[in-house]
């Protein structure tokens, strides 16, 4: 298959919903006795399944039909436009602002459900305008459904309900696609870009959150080891990227669309700990136990990423389990030492570096640039 590379309106419209996530986890700094209520938790992972899954239904329209022209610059920028005011309806009070958050939601995926409609009459492939049909339904009768719980009947808990489910349809529903998929794969090549690339703002977003903890006058040690256990992610993230998987597969790639919904989940969870910690507004054993969460959701879909897309004869299920087993271990035992939190963070990069160390060596066979 052709090679294909991410246009620059493709990145320009990334940028809208890196603020967009931004807006996402401020949900997570409401602290109520030291702890992240549960029903903020819910809700932040709620708001991160509606953009990411909005984000990726655009990115893999543009992976299999995008070209600079009129039309598709078009719909990209007024989708845009949604995006920014699904962004500014994010709310604490979530039923405050459902009636927007919906509302734009369903203009999303109404526009998408035309794009890929427009595609299923102007493609001469049957296979293909069956993959559009099918795709342009699903995504007009989520619209639909999704714009009526904007409407005041019945109780909110009702509608928030009917709502979520539209949305884990959205999210989930291609999956059962999978053969119809096949028949029309993706440029692999250019949807790992898009989604590494995704991945790469998103870590810069980090990098903002380590800056503020940063004072001129009186550099911390902590906010040394903050950024240090960052870039360590980052690089395990990049490894994996540029060394563990071949970009020349033909396929679907919905495990690594999937996966990346908990990446994403997994950075901001990583990155909201570290700093409320850090702020001391957190207990220690809260504290590692949410680092953990996030760790877990950012290492075992980039390992499942690995093993489904990586090079042949260098895939290990045993090695990965034995390794990130004996990580998160030793992570519970640091949660019960009663030491700084410098010396927790020392403890956190020290065991981060190991396994940055490990996941080269013996995952990704020790392969060089």
């Amino acid at each position: 298959m052709k090679s294909k590379e991410v246009s620059n309106f493709e990145l320009f419209y990334d940028l809208i919903f890196a603020y967009a996530i931004s807006r996402i986890t401020s949900v997570l700094h409401i602290i109520n006795s030291e702890r992240i209520p549960v029903l903020d938790v819910a809700e932040f992972l709620m708001m991160m399944l509606v953009f990411w899954t909005i984000w990726t239904y655009q990115t893999v329209f543009a992976n299999r039909f995008y070209h600079t022209n009129l039309s598709h610059v078009v719909f990209l920028v007024f989708n845009m436009f949604w995006v920014v005011i699904l962004s500014q309806s994010i709310n604490t009070n979530f039923e405050q602002t459902h009636a927007t958050f919906a509302g734009a939601t369903s203009v999303l995926f109404m526009s998408l459900a035309v794009q890929y409609l427009i595609q299923a009459k102007r493609n001469k492939s049957q296979e293909v305008r069956h993959l559009c049909i099918q795709l342009g339904s699903l995504l007009t009768s989520i619209a639909v459904i999704g714009a009526l719980t904007m409407i005041q009947w019945g109780n909110y808990g009702l509608r928030f309900s009917i709502y979520a489910i539209t949305i884990f349809m959205a999210a989930f529903v291609p999956i059962g696609m999978k053969k119809t998929l096949r028949h029309f794969p993706t440029h692999f090549d250019h949807l790992t870009e898009r989604y590494n690339l995704f991945t790469i703002i998103l870590f810069g977003e980090s990098i903002i959150s380590v800056a503020g903890t940063i004072d001129s006058l009186n550099v911390h040690i902590d906010s040394l080891l903050f950024f240090i256990i960052i870039a360590l992610l980052f690089s395990i993230y990049i490894l994996t990227y540029d060394l563990g998987i071949n970009r020349h597969l033909i396929t679907a790639g919905l495990v690594l669309i999937h996966a990346h919904y908990f990446v994403f989940v997994g950075i901001e969870l990583i990155t909201a700990s570290l700093e409320l910690f850090m702020n001391q507004e957190l207990t220690q054993t809260y504290f590692i136990w949410l680092l953990i969460i996030g760790l877990f959701f950012f290492l075992v879909p980039e390992s499942v990423v690995l093993f489904v897309y990586g090079q042949k004869g260098r895939r290990s299920a045993g090695n990965v389990f034995f390794i990130l087993a004996g990580f998160f271990v030793l992570l519970g035992i640091i949660a019960n030492f009663k030491v700084e939190i410098s010396m927790i963070y020392g403890l956190i990069a020290l065991s981060i570096l190991v396994l940055c160390y490990l996941w080269w060596r013996v995952l990704l066979r020790g392969q060089r640039y």
